[in-house]
């Protein structure tokens, strides 16, 4: 069993989970008992902390009170995550506890996020002698953020199926790893009535930030262009990059381009691209800049409908009439700024 402290970090271990299972209280004690109204102050503080800045935030973890506090807050997090009932904030608030741990595992031996590796079923080789990581190929490409130069596969040294990787990197890949489980495990659970009685304020308050949120988007422009008037498919990689979802790099493409064609500038592109975990400026404006052509000869168009399919990101389910008369993203939106001058 690892230290009380570990097991705080890193509640998502299964060490922390057998934790809880020996020695936590039961749920209905967890939920109404008063020497854990702390942890039931704590989960809340993950949750708002996750939605408002991709962290779930740093507490003191100096006596064995702290530890215990910490771990328990984590499934009270969850839980009531899951009764706010709402796909978003549970990709936001995955996210704010996969980025939390990605930075701690920065300061960890390599040895450590091996056996983290292991727990996620990630496949790595390390060689200590000549201070080496590689991974297997297929976890990999589940996990790496491709859409950046330096993790194309072409970038990566690779050999037996495995690709040479840094501590940093693996680091990123294990974040990807846990905000994925969480948001699948989250996705899959039922909101507990005893949970939604207890937390009822809480999670009132946060679905009416959610409302408030979702209608501002909706009604504010991103520069010059009107979000309501997007064609799903955009809206959907829209939507999953404010998430911070690790969007496939031809979603990234096609957005980009499609703004490019609608005249907005580099500035106001990027900051759509600014909730990523690992966004960075420099990097992201030079890609930016080179599919619009302002670092290049070339300024590359936004793929049509035909390959939007093709590339697995056009929203079949969630077209509707106009979608389904057209054979390119641009002429939605035109087509739907017509339909709204011909209103009366």
């Amino acid at each position: 069993m690892r230290e009380l402290t570990t097991l705080a970090k890193y509640p998502f271990l299964h060490d922390t989970r057998h934790y809880i299972k020996e020695n936590g209280p039961s749920v209905d004690e967890l939920l109404h008992d008063l020497p854990y109204e702390r942890a039931r102050i704590i989960g809340i503080e993950r949750l708002d902390n996750a939605f408002k800045n991709r962290d779930v935030g740093e507490r003191s973890l100096a006596n064995e009170s702290d530890c215990i506090m910490e771990i328990l807050s984590y499934p009270l997090a969850r839980m009531v995550a899951v009764c706010i009932g709402d796909s978003y904030f549970k990709k936001r608030y995955a996210l704010g506890e996969a980025y939390h741990v990605y930075k701690q595992l920065l300061n960890e031996p390599t040895s450590f996020l091996l056996a983290v590796a292991q727990e996620f079923n990630v496949s790595v080789q390390h060689n200590p002698e000549k201070n080496t990581i590689k991974i297997f190929f297929k976890d990999y490409l589940r996990n790496a953020p491709t859409r950046y130069r330096e993790w194309k596969m072409v970038n990566r040294g690779i050999g037996g199926g495995f690709l040479t990787i840094s501590h940093k990197d693996l680091a990123r890949i294990l974040l990807e790893s846990l905000r994925e489980r969480i948001n699948e495990e989250l996705l899959t659970r039922e909101c507990d009535k005893s949970v939604y009685d207890t937390f009822s304020s809480d999670i009132q308050r946060f679905q009416t930030m959610l409302a408030m949120q979702k209608k501002k988007i909706e009604a504010a422009p991103v520069g010059k262009v009107s979000i309501e008037k997007l064609p799903p498919c955009m809206k959907n990689i829209l939507s999953a990059i404010q998430s911070g979802e690790n969007v496939p790099h031809m979603g990234r493409f096609s957005l980009v381009a499609f703004l490019s064609s609608l005249r907005l500038s580099t500035n106001e592109v990027l900051k759509l691209f600014s909730s990523a975990p690992d966004y960075q400026e420099d990097k992201t404006r030079y890609q930016v800049e080179h599919i619009t052509g302002a670092s290049s000869s070339t300024e590359y168009k936004c793929p049509g409908c035909e390959k939007m399919r093709t590339y697995g990101i056009c929203p079949v389910d969630k077209m509707d009439d106009v979608c389904k008369k057209v054979r390119h993203p641009l002429s939605f939106y035109s087509n739907k700024w017509k339909q709204e001058k011909q209103k009366p």
